[in-house]
């Protein structure tokens, strides 16, 4: 398994370089699937692929890779000059609170913050509320939040409802008499071949 993505991940380390080449042997396939094909892009120069025109969208993967290279060793290369050779060790930042208990961890809710803080008014119409006792108090504080969500109310929750009514209804079926059974197998059949006829 491991090698197989080795193998893949080189596959896709060379499309991104040799685009091109690619691109012109899925041309038969293209061409199959939607009767069409980008232009033969072997001929160009530098190992450039240009799909519609050079002036706007042209791409060149070997030339990204050099300057990539290129911008990551003189980056290295600098960081190792002008830094320090002192080695600095220090705790992991935590918000100042090392090994927190578990009631004072990261939650839904907290991750679920920011999204509430920005869409809250405009999309979701969250209402929130806050009991904090005063200093000194011993009972424990509150919070209260009520959100409006609209996929919800409109899409999921109409067809949450319709699918328990409808289930509901079809339920009866698995109580009918052997006769009703029949009758009801019957009816389909003779429905089955109406709309069969009908049909042609």
């Amino acid at each position: 398994m491991l090698a197989a993505m080795y193998i893949l991940t080189a596959f896709c380390f060379l499309a991104g370089i040799f685009p091109g080449v690619l691109i012109d042997m899925l041309a038969p396939v293209v061409s199959a699937l939607v009767d069409g094909r980008m232009p033969p892009q072997s001929s160009i120069s530098w190992l450039s692929i240009i799909p519609i025109g050079a002036s706007r969208s042209s791409y060149n993967g070997m030339i990204i890779l050099v300057f990539m290279i290129c911008s990551g060793a003189l980056t290295a290369i600098a960081i190792r000059r002008l830094s320090s050779r002192l080695t600095r060790r220090s705790a992991i930042w935590d918000c100042g609170y090392p090994n927190p208990p578990l009631n004072a961890q990261y939650s839904a809710s907290s991750f679920s913050m920011p999204l509430r803080r920005v869409f809250g008014t405009t999309v979701f119409d969250i209402h929130e509320k806050v009991d904090m006792p005063r200093p000194g108090a011993m009972r424990a504080g509150h919070f209260y939040v009520k959100i409006f969500d609209p996929a919800w109310r409109f899409a999921y929750g109409p067809i949450g409802r319709s699918v328990l009514t409808v289930a509901g209804k079809l339920n009866r079926l698995q109580f009918l008499t052997i006769r009703r059974y029949l009758t009801l197998v019957f009816v389909a059949l003779i429905v089955l071949l109406v709309v069969v006829a009908a049909w042609r």
